[in-house]
């Protein structure tokens, strides 16, 4: 009796806790904010990067993603979005990086997918495991009617949302920096990131409607981003927006002139990044993730809960605490560390 518990017994303690929650989370009414990585067998790594459609730089704690088809209007091919894939199952395997942006080169962020694209990008060779995930997926949308039997190009819509949630939930922070208009599902990039820097000459537009169809898979991160007022005004019109009703809907975060501009912001951030502990930023995220848009009830205090009990008793909490109370730098912020942006330098403060 009043013996304090281990760091080992109070860890032990709170997998229990959370193991417990998942298993009997029937208050959850909305999709596991943890990633599903089980989908997809990656074609390659950043260590090995293949692709010449998407290029990836990295530097310490720092990645960013670009697409590279200026010529073509950088349109989603099969071939980017497979590099896409590959990008983002690396970055759920590389925590020691902590900011990620995805950009593209030329004037044109994205032109959306390519007219000849039928929406398959999974070309290579799956594991028996992915094989029978993805199987599985098909029969549980075939039975909601979600997917009609053989509709190969429904399956890669499947896919493709699979792809936008993977991304939206990777544990780095990710910042989409707009080099120029927006149009289609080109706007999955920009929706699915956590912070969105533009230049101010950027157009954005959402056409489905005004080829008689509708962007349905997008549809979710459109309204988690600007709200289901302003969505249904942006998807039902097929309007084209500029930069300013964008910032005002709550799409754009930061605005910049230039992309000098716009990587000397970046830089900034990745300051403000570097004293936030990566693990907890992931938590953040989760967070937000599980409770956005959700009426606050039992559901969501249990849910709360859980997550607490686990970054209460973490290795970062601790280190934190520590670090807080001898007044030095805490293990994140050291030199090793910090993230070092490619370009840009973050203003004096």
């Amino acid at each position: 009796p009043g013996r304090r518990m281990t760091k080992a017994e109070l860890d032990a303690f709170a997998k229990q806790v959370h193991a417990e929650a998942v298993k009997r989370r029937k208050w959850v009414q909305v999709p596991d904010p943890t990633p599903d990585l089980s989908w997809y067998t990656p074609t390659c790594t950043f260590d090995n990067w293949k692709h010449e459609d998407v290029k990836v730089e990295l530097s310490q704690g720092y990645a960013i993603i670009t697409i590279n088809r200026p010529d073509n209007h950088n349109f989603l091919t099969a071939s980017v979005f497979t590099a896409l894939a590959d990008a983002v199952f690396a970055l759920h395997a590389r925590k020691d990086l902590r900011c990620v942006v995805f950009t593209a080169e030329g004037k044109l962020f994205c032109g959306g997918s390519d007219p000849t694209f039928d929406g398959n990008f999974v070309q290579g060779k799956q594991t028996p495991k992915v094989e029978r995930t993805v199987a599985q997926l098909k029969e549980r949308a075939i039975k909601v009617g979600a997917l009609e039997e053989g509709n190969s190009e429904g399956l890669g819509r499947l896919l493709q949302a699979k792809l936008w949630f993977t991304m939206a939930v990777i544990p780095q922070f990710s910042i989409c920096l707009v080099n120029g208009s927006v149009i289609g599902d080109g706007m999955g990039l920009v929706a699915c990131a956590d912070m969105v820097v533009s230049i101010r000459s950027a157009y954005f537009s959402m056409p489905e409607v005004r080829f008689g169809t509708a962007p349905c898979i997008l549809t979710p991160w459109i309204v988690m981003k600007v709200g289901p007022g302003f969505a249904k005004y942006m998807l039902a019109s097929g309007s084209t927006f500029a930069f300013e009703e964008m910032k005002r809907a709550g799409l754009i975060n930061e605005e910049v002139d230039s992309i000098e501009e716009a990587h000397n912001k970046i830089a900034g951030i990745c300051d403000v990044l570097t004293a936030c502990g990566p693990r907890s930023v992931e938590a953040a995220k989760q967070l937000v993730m599980g409770v956005g848009g959700k009426p606050i009830g039992e559901n969501i205090i249990f849910f709360t809960a859980a997550l607490l009990a686990m970054v209460t008793v973490s290795d970062e909490s601790r280190d934190g605490m520590i670090c807080l109370q001898a007044r030095k730098p805490k293990p994140w912020e050291e030199a090793d560390t910090k993230i070092k942006p490619l370009y840009g330098k973050a203003p004096d403060p």
